[in-house]
C-alpha cells in the first residue's frame, strides 16, 4: 500500500531497479509547467515489470565523422567499391541482400550520397518516407493511410518505417531513406535528434511533422494542441466532481506528446486548488498490460483516485480491464478516460470515454502540407485540428 504523502511519478516498465530514481532522472519546475519525464514535487519510484529493456537508449554518439567516404561503406559492407556504388544508385544488378547491406552501412557510418540521392529522386520521382513510432495497436494506422490516400492521388508513394520511441533508430532510419532517395520525410512529433534534422537538411529532403502544430525548423507541423487536450479531460473530470486524481501516462522521454497531455492534465487540477497530495501520475508504454499494472499501482494508493486519465486508450483499456476481476466498478468507484478514439474503445465494456484525435484527417493534411511546400518553398507551414472529448460510459460522478 502506498501512503499518498505527495504525489508520485512512477515509470512502469523500466528495467531499473524498483526504487528513488536518481535526481538526473527529474526536470526543472518552470513557472507552473512541468518539463521531462518526473517533474519536481514527485517522489519518483520504479516499478520493474521485467527483465527488458523498455526504456529507450539515450546513449547517443558524441560525435560524427564529418566526412565518410564510399569505400567507408564498401568496407563495412564488405564489398567493392563498383558494387557499393551501384547500390546506392539503385542499379537492378545488385541482388536485393546485397542492396540492403549497403544502405544499412551507409545509414550506421552515416554517409549520405548527395549526388546518389538525387539520383534516386530523379528515378523515383515521387517517393516520401515517414517514421512513425509503432504499428501496433493501430495508434498510427489511420494517420498513415489518410497520408497514403492524398499522395496516392498526386502520384507519390510511401515507404513506412517504425522507430519504437527510440530516436536513435529514428536517426538510423532517417538516413536509410534518404540514401534510398525520398524527396521527403513525415515525423511524429516536434522532438527530434538534432543529427536527424541536420542529415536531412544536408540531403535536402523536407520534413512535415505531425501529432503536433508546432514546426521548428521543419517545412510544417500538421496537428493538434496536446497541452490543450490534458487540459479538457481534467476540467471534465473536475465537473463530475472528482477531487483524487490519477494519471497513466505514457513514457515521456523523448516524447513531446506524452509530455505535453500530462501537463496540461496537471496544470488544470492544479489550478482548481486541488492538493498536490490528490494527485498521483504514473508512467508506462503503450500496451495493455502495462496499463493494467499502472491501474493496480493506483489503486493501491491510499486515499486511491476516483478519477483517472490516461494517455492512450491502450492504457485506459489495461486499466479498465484490472478494475472487473479487483471488484472495483467503473463509472461507479472511479472513471477513466482514454486517448485516441481507437476501435478498441468501442469494444471495452464499459465504452470508453475518450479524446477523439482526427487522426485520418491529419495524415491528409500532412500530405497536403507536403505538397503545399512543394510548390511554395516556404517553410513553417501549421494545420491545427481540434480533439474533442467523447463521453460514454467509462466516466460518472464522483462517488459519495
Amino acid at each position: 500500500m502506498l501512503e499518498m504523502v505527495n504525489r508520485f511519478c512512477v515509470v512502469i516498465g523500466s528495467s531499473a531497479d524498483s526504487g528513488e530514481i536518481d535526481a538526473e532522472r527529474r526536470s526543472d519546475w518552470s513557472g507552473n509547467r512541468f518539463l521531462g519525464p518526473c517533474a519536481r514535487g514527485f517522489r519518483t519510484i520504479v516499478i520493474n515489470l521485467d527483465a527488458e529493456n523498455i526504456m529507450p537508449s539515450t546513449k547517443l554518439a558524441n560525435s560524427e565523422a564529418k566526412i565518410v567516404k564510399l569505400k567507408d561503406v564498401a568496407l563495412r559492407a564488405g564489398c567493392s567499391l563498383a558494387t557499393a556504388s551501384r547500390a546506392l544508385n539503385g542499379n537492378p544488378t545488385v541482388g536485393e541482400v546485397e542492396r540492403e547491406r549497403v544502405l544499412a552501412a551507409a545509414a550506421q557510418l552515416g554517409y549520405v550520397p548527395n549526388n546518389s540521392a538525387r539520383a534516386l529522386r530523379a528515378q523515383t520521382k515521387h517517393l516520401v518516407g515517414v517514421i512513425i513510432p509503432t504499428l501496433d495497436h493501430a495508434i498510427y494506422a489511420k494517420m498513415v493511410d489518410g497520408l497514403q490516400d492524398r499522395l496516392a492521388q498526386a502520384g507519390t508513394s510511401v515507404i513506412i518505417n517504425t522507430s519504437g520511441y527510440d530516436l536513435e533508430r529514428e536517426r538510423s532510419q532517417a538516413r536509410l531513406l534518404v540514401a534510398r532517395g525520398v524527396e521527403a520525410i513525415i515525423l511524429v512529433g516536434a522532438e527530434h535528434q538534432t543529427q536527424t534534422v541536420e542529415t536531412l537538411a544536408r540531403a535536402g529532403v523536407s520534413q512535415i511533422l505531425t501529432y503536433t502544430d508546432t514546426p521548428g525548423d521543419a517545412s510544417g507541423a500538421v496537428g493538434f494542441d496536446n497541452y490543450a487536450s490534458g487540459i479538457s479531460a481534467a476540467k471534465y473530470l473536475l465537473e463530475l466532481g472528482h477531487r483524487r486524481f490519477g494519471m497513466i501516462a505514457g513514457l515521456t522521454q523523448h516524447n513531446d506528446r506524452a509530455r505535453l497531455r500530462r501537463d496540461g492534465y496537471l496544470d488544470a487540477i492544479m489550478e482548481a486548488g486541488i492538493s498536490r497530495d490528490n494527485v498521483v501520475v504514473l508512467e508506462a508504454p503503450y500496451s495493455i498490460d502495462a496499463g493494467g499494472a499502472a491501474m493496480r499501482s493506483l489503486m493501491q494508493t491510499h486515499p486511491r483516485p476516483t478519477a483517472v486519465f490516461c494517455g492512450s486508450d491502450i492504457l485506459a483499456v489495461g486499466a479498465v480491464k484490472y478494475c472487473g476481476p479487483a471488484g472495483i466498478s467503473v463509472p461507479k468507484d472511479v472513471s477513466i478516460i482514454g486517448f485516441d478514439n481507437l476501435e478498441i474503445a468501442h469494444v471495452v465494456e464499459p465504452e470508453l470515454t475518450t479524446i477523439d484525435v482526427p487522426a485520418r484527417e491529419m495524415g491528409q493534411m500532412a500530405a497536403e502540407a507536403l505538397i503545399e511546400f512543394k510548390k511554395s518553398g516556404e517553410k513553417g507551414i501549421v494545420k491545427t485540428l481540434q480533439t474533442r472529448l467523447l463521453i460514454r460510459q467509462s466516466t460518472g460522478p464522483a462517488p459519495d
